[in-house]
């Protein structure tokens, strides 16, 4: 240790016995003699104090490093990063929509008054909810407006960006048949206020689908007596097809019916 000593004390001042020697034969001016001197002891006495407190150095900016990384990985997704997901909460539920009446009755009356712009008698004869929840996820709100006085059909789409819109999806067409004349009387999600739960048991009946992107599923209701509400599922994974038909009411084994 005490050679170690010696070995240090000599390699700083065989420096320094060096310049005093330059400065007394006048190779070197004084004042700079004086900076340069300075210059060497500071950075000499920083690296001994660095080299004393390296390892609490080390530890502050290892935990500072810990810090911003923890800060990084809890901050807040995006607002635009969130909105789709908030249609669909998790994959497995795919059927589980954040749709309620308030919304569909904020989408019926952004509709009803682009329909009757189009057609002043427009009533509403169909009702559809389109969903594809591996893909974005995507979901599409359908609504059917007949006009007596032109006999046709405009198709309003509601879809959901940054917020809901209602857009018109042309060409509006002749119904085939009579039962495309037909209008509701009631709001089919005020008449059968159990359209959610018929579409979660309906779902549990086959479920759950594995992720695909061609998986998706369709809900119908028509103003018909004997037909209100259709589903159908398409799985993209297995390629398999399912359809249901509710009656708008009950919630039991003659109330949905899965067909074959």
């Amino acid at each position: 240790m005490t050679n170690a000593n010696n070995n240090f004390h000599s390699s700083c001042f065989c420096p320094l016995r060096i310049r005093i020697y330059l400065v007394s034969s006048g190779s070197i001016a004084l004042p700079d003699y004086w900076t340069q001197l300075a210059v060497v002891l500071t950075a000499t006495a920083l690296g001994i104090l660095y080299w004393g407190f390296k390892p609490q150095i080390d530890r502050l900016f290892k935990e500072k490093g810990k810090f911003q990384k923890a800060k990084s990985e809890t901050a807040p997704l995006r607002k635009e990063e969130t909105q789709e997901a908030s249609l669909l909460p998790e994959n497995v539920q795919i059927t589980k929509l954040s749709i309620d009446d308030s919304l569909l009755d904020e989408i019926y009356e952004q509709a009803r008054r682009k329909a009757i712009d189009i057609y002043h008698d427009a009533q509403l004869s169909f009702f559809a909810i389109q969903v594809y929840p591996f893909t974005g996820p995507s979901v599409n709100i359908y609504l059917d407006f007949y006009s007596k006085w032109a006999d046709k059909k405009c198709t309003l789409r509601a879809r959901s960006d940054a917020s809901w819109h209602v857009e018109h999806s042309p060409p509006d067409k002749h119904p085939k048949y009579d039962s495309g004349r037909q209008v509701f009387t009631t709001l089919p999600w005020k008449e059968s206020p159990q359209w959610m739960e018929f579409l979660n048991r309906a779902y549990a009946k086959i479920g759950p689908f594995a992720p695909a992107i061609g998986t998706s599923y369709h809900l119908f209701a028509y103003p018909t007596q004997n037909k209100h509400w259709s589903l159908g599922f398409s799985d993209g994974f297995s390629g398999k097809e399912y359809s249901f038909e509710w009656d708008g009411k009950g919630l039991d084994e003659n109330s949905i019916k899965q067909l074959s």
